[in-house]
């Protein structure tokens, strides 16, 4: 049988390479789909202390891979000897190997806008079998927005004050989605190490953010080491079943009724729908992760468990490259995995010189 492979082409520079991932498929026998990222150089004092990068005296390639069947199923078992890595045409050996699960820090950001689409203890159910899914040396913070963002537990591995805090949860009005993310990823996980993921449980569409904004998120997201896992749902329909019921009833000079509703603000019209989606799928993809789209109570809770099932599951692959590196120099880097009907999901490999 012919071998199938996923390929993915990134850009390495001589110094630090912001993380960014792009999502492939291709499942022909011969066809190769890649993408080049050029790089900027950063300053050796802006090297991440993410298991993601390893220190060594010469320049080690690191790059984290996640590998799903076709359903989103992870696949834990590919081996080193099924990996290939090319850099600029020549094959490159595999120095460095690790596929064994490893503890995590989660955000779990749950929006608190009104919403008929799923009811409070839904959401609460759902994420408390989210929680009960971690191993001990997981650790989660449970943070809620509406128009306000509320830190309901910092990091912890104690999962009745991660309860507890799910259980706090409260409806409210508005929705801050941009500053709860740019909370969490410029202030709450500036400073902790090791393996990083944000859960998001929203429909995308922000309508009370000031300050930050999507364009400023993706740009810091590009140079993060944090997954995005967004769970998506719809709430178009039930926003415009509200904008009905607020009608109101005006008459004209001849005293006709007629019907008078107000223009539709932020958060009411389907561009915003529109870009509340490539939102998502623009923070999933850059930092590895992906959209999970829920529209029932069962598949919410499916999603929660599929992350949780997910972000336990990852490879990473390290080589020494053959050649010298040049500062502001982009490389192209194609990862195979030698393995028919197979998804690959990465970061980009980020380079440290020390």
């Amino acid at each position: 049988m012919k071998c199938s492979f996923i390929a993915f082409l990134i850009g390495v520079a001589a110094i630090v390479l912001p993380a960014q991932s792009r999502h492939y498929q291709d499942y022909s026998d011969s066809a190769t789909r890649t993408e080049k990222v050029s790089a900027r150089a950063k300053p050796e004092s802006t090297a991440s202390s993410s298991d993601d990068v390893i220190k060594v005296d010469t320049d080690l390639v690191t790059i984290p891979v996640r590998i799903s069947e076709k359903n989103g199923r992870p696949v834990p078992d590919v081996g080193q000897a099924e990996f290939r890595i090319v850099e600029n045409g020549v094959e490159q050996q595999i120095a460095y190997f690790q596929n064994e699960e490893q503890p995590f820090t989660v955000a779990l950001l749950l929006d608190m806008s009104y919403s008929d689409v799923f009811k409070l203890h839904d959401i609460q159910a759902a994420a408390d079998l989210f929680v009960g899914q971690l191993r001990d040396q997981d650790k989660v913070m449970v943070m809620s927005f509406d128009e306000k963002v509320r830190v309901l537990c910092k990091p912890t591995s104690d999962r009745r004050i991660m309860r507890m805090a799910i259980e706090g949860t409260q409806i409210g009005s508005g929705t801050s989605l941009y500053t709860a993310l740019d909370d969490v990823l410029n202030d709450h996980f500036a400073k902790i190490p090791g393996r990083k993921a944000i859960v998001i449980l929203s429909d995308g569409v922000d309508t009370s953010s000031k300050i930050a904004s999507a364009r400023s998120l993706v740009r810091d997201l590009t140079e993060s080491d944090i997954l995005i896992y967004p769970i998506q749902y719809n709430t178009y329909d039930d926003v415009q079943k509200n904008r009905r019921k607020d009608a109101r009833i005006a008459y004209d000079e001849d005293d006709r009724p007629y019907t008078v509703q107000d223009a539709p603000g932020r958060g009411e019209r389907p561009e915003d729908y529109r870009k509340a989606d490539e939102f998502f799928g623009d923070i999933a993809d850059r930092t590895g992760g992906r959209v999970y789209k829920v529209r029932s109570n069962t598949n919410l809770k499916d999603a929660f468990a599929a992350i949780a099932d997910e972000l336990r599951k990852t490879y990473t692959l390290g080589y020494y490259p053959n050649a010298g590196r040049s500062p502001g120099e982009s490389y192209s880097i194609k990862v195979r995995v030698y393995r028919p009907n197979l998804l690959i999901r990465a970061k980009e490999g980020r380079l440290s010189v020390k």
